[in-house]
């Protein structure tokens, strides 16, 4: 007999053997993610024998983890400030990061006013936006398809007031918007192509690298948001960008050639610059 204990006791030896750190959280994790129970459920039922079934489907997680599948395609869930985003293969997983540039955002976003999430993914940025400001509009664009799949499913179960909209960057916001907007935020891909053996294998394997590289310095899609985010901005209008953290100088006179003001750059939770903003006057 298989009881939960001994499954828990299992997944975290085999993560465990992989060298994957916060093996027991993870255990747990995918635990849930087979058994469609909560942790303290399970913790409650420890002794309760477990199906053959489950067993073998938390295993065959366990396994994928180890072999190094990033855990939030595994659970198929991955946290955002206050919501819980469903992502997998072929879309970028959101980071905590990522949780203060939304917030940046959010800080430069008058009430009622308008912003725009370039390159949106799962949707993290603009969702978070759409469900703390309510009385924002929120509009948000990206050109992969799988991506998009994954933000209308997010937006869908939220029931956010988000715009989506299929198109690359810029590509196919009303024309309304333009010199309209009070924030123009975005996550962009900046990893250099030469950095590619920095990241995880987790990420380098399996994450779109579409959604990770861009270019020799990894700036090339933080140039083209940049410049042409002045067409979308009103005048007093902010822009809200991720950046390498190796970046901060390069961006904020790239900014200050595009005739940005009022740049600044703050750090994320590990003390690195990561996010920079700037207003445009107009």
């Amino acid at each position: 007999m298989t009881t939960v204990a001994d499954l828990l006791r299992e997944v975290r030896g085999i993560l465990e053997e992989a060298g994957i750190d916060n093996a027991t959280r993870e255990a747990e994790w995918l635990l849930e993610a087979a058994t469609s129970k909560q942790t303290s459920e399970m913790i409650a039922a420890s002794d309760q024998e477990i199906s053959e079934m489950t067993a073998h489907r938390a295993l065959k997680l366990a396994s994928r983890r180890a072999a190094g599948e990033p855990l939030q395609y595994l659970t198929g869930v991955a946290g955002f400030r206050y919501l819980q985003l469903k992502v997998g293969p072929g879309v970028f997983i959101p980071r905590p990061e990522t949780e203060l540039v939304a917030a940046r955002a959010m800080s430069r976003l008058p009430d009622g006013g308008s912003l725009a999430d370039i390159g949106t993914g799962s949707g993290a940025i603009a969702l978070a936006v759409a469900t703390e400001r309510p009385h924002a509009r929120v509009w948000a664009t990206e050109r992969s398809p799988i991506a998009m799949e994954w933000a209308r499913r997010n937006r869908d179960e939220l029931d956010a007031a988000v715009t989506l909209i299929r198109g690359n960057l810029f590509e196919g916001l009303p024309a309304e918007l333009e010199g309209a907007l009070d924030v123009v935020v975005s996550n962009p891909p900046y990893v250099a192509d030469a950095d590619a053996h920095l990241l995880g294998e987790d990420v380098r394997d399996h994450e779109p690298h579409e959604a990770l590289f861009a270019g020799l310095e990894g700036l090339l899609l933080v140039e083209v948001i940049a410049s042409e985010a002045r067409r979308w901005l009103r005048d007093g209008g902010w822009l809200v960008m991720e950046i390498g953290y190796d970046q901060a100088n390069k961006v904020a006179d790239l900014l200050a050639r595009l005739d940005y003001s009022d740049v600044d750059v703050s750090q994320d939770l590990a003390h690195k610059d990561r996010i920079v903003e700037a207003r445009w006057p107009g």
